[in-house]
């Protein structure tokens, strides 16, 4: 039987999913922000809504899941010093990445296979070369700035092929509070002992 995940953690897996395709992360939410908006437009479901900025496309949330993620400790933010300067992102080192990874192959391979060509693509050019091709992109010179290039996907679940115990699982690990709990343990634990049997992980 069919199980659902949160769209929080569609977005999370999405995410992880494109970091992956780097071997040692990702420099600068622009490039993450421009080939996520590549990689997701032609295929379905998608997982985030992009605009047009002035910059080239732009996702509000997948902006906001990036600073959740990294609160959580499911990503990382180095910097990186070079000519352009900026965040270098990485998966966090608790995340089983290969595992997620081979979860959203399973359940949505469209968007897999087309995140890994568009970040063999477009993930490795130069920011001046990225800057370019957005500027000779025939969608978004047709596209007012304000305007919207992608919708995500409605609802707050997504239907995946999963048992349903499987997808709880994964809402589990990539849930922002949950992992927030689990960090406080130790805290929990020196100043008032050993815990109830409830908050012990299972």
């Amino acid at each position: 039987m069919a199980g659902t995940i949160d769209k929080e953690t569609f977005q999370r897996l999405t995410i992880l999913y494109l970091i992956g395709q780097f071997p040692n992360g990702v420099f600068s939410s622009f490039r993450l922000q421009k080939v996520l908006y590549y990689a997701t437009r032609d295929v379905d479901p998608k997982p985030f809504t992009f605009h047009h900025r002035e910059d080239g496309p732009y996702s509000l949330d997948m902006a906001g899941q990036l600073l959740l993620m990294l609160e959580s400790g499911i990503l990382q933010r180095g910097a990186w010093h070079s000519a352009f300067s900026g965040a270098l992102w990485r998966a966090g080192d608790e995340v089983n990445a290969e595992e997620l990874a081979s979860a959203l192959e399973s359940c949505f391979p469209q968007l897999a296979a087309s995140i890994a060509e568009f970040a063999a693509e477009l993930g490795f050019l130069q920011y001046l070369e990225l800057k370019a091709r957005l500027s000779d992109d025939p969608v978004l010179k047709r596209k007012q700035v304000g305007r919207m290039l992608i919708q995500g996907c409605p609802g707050q679940r997504v239907a995946v092929a999963l048992d349903e115990e499987v997808a709880e699982d994964y809402d589990m690990a990539l849930s922002s509070h949950f992992i927030s709990m689990m960090n406080m343990l130790p805290d929990l634990e020196r100043a008032h002992g050993a815990l109830p049997a409830e908050w012990a992980p299972h």
